[in-house]
């Protein structure tokens, strides 16, 4: 039986491209990556990382957002990932409501789950790089290594978790390129056990 492996799991809006302040990404036209995205994956991609993005798309289910522009969004983002020279292995989108009380929408760890069978993963040797406190939580209720970069809505967010000792484990970085560059460095060594990552702390 192979052994599971360990991955990086990436939230979208706000990581890989930028967030639209008060809206919602509509359509591929209105996406746009941020600086040093494509080639923080494609590094990522060639360490033999699988990755995995997973993101909430609560605009499908408000109706801002049609299914198909959103899976039009993603063939995009797949397709520029890859003529850079990267690979995402799934992506995965939670398109409810909040209050519809699904398993998939974060800080649930519903995605991160179903991706870790599908795919062999492991969690507890796995990262999660996002920029909203509900990334950090879905990632920490997963098992996961929780990283915060400060793009998007994160600066926000860090001060979110600089007033709860519950998110001490929390690693900050400025952006993804940044992320990618710490685990190049250090790799991702969390123990099955509840050790400190290599990666660090804040």
């Amino acid at each position: 039986m192979a052994t599971a492996r360990a991955a990086v799991f990436l939230d979208r809006d706000g990581v890989i491209n930028e967030n639209v302040d008060g809206d919602y990404v509509r359509d591929w036209a209105g996406f746009r990556l941020l600086p040093g995205s494509l080639e923080a994956i494609t590094s990522l991609t060639h360490a033999g990382y699988p990755i995995v993005v997973v993101t909430n798309q609560q605009g499908v289910g408000k109706g801002l957002v049609a299914a198909a522009e959103v899976e039009d969004i993603h063939r995009g983002m797949l397709a520029a990932i890859e003529e850079a020279g990267g690979r995402v292995d799934a992506v995965l989108y939670c398109p409810h409501l909040e209050a519809e009380g699904c398993d998939c929408r974060k800080p649930k760890p519903g995605m991160l789950r179903r991706a870790a069978s599908d795919l062999g993963l492991d969690l507890a040797r796995s990262v999660f790089v996002g920029d909203a406190l509900s990334d950090m939580e879905a990632a920490l209720s997963a098992g996961c290594k929780a990283v915060l970069v400060l793009t998007g809505r994160g600066r926000t967010t860090r001060t979110q978790l600089l007033a709860d000792d519950r998110y001490a484990a929390v690693t900050v970085v400025d952006d993804l390129a940044a992320a990618a560059r710490l685990l190049l460095t250090n790799g991702v060594t969390r123990s099955r056990g509840g050790g400190s990552g290599a990666i660090g702390s804040r």
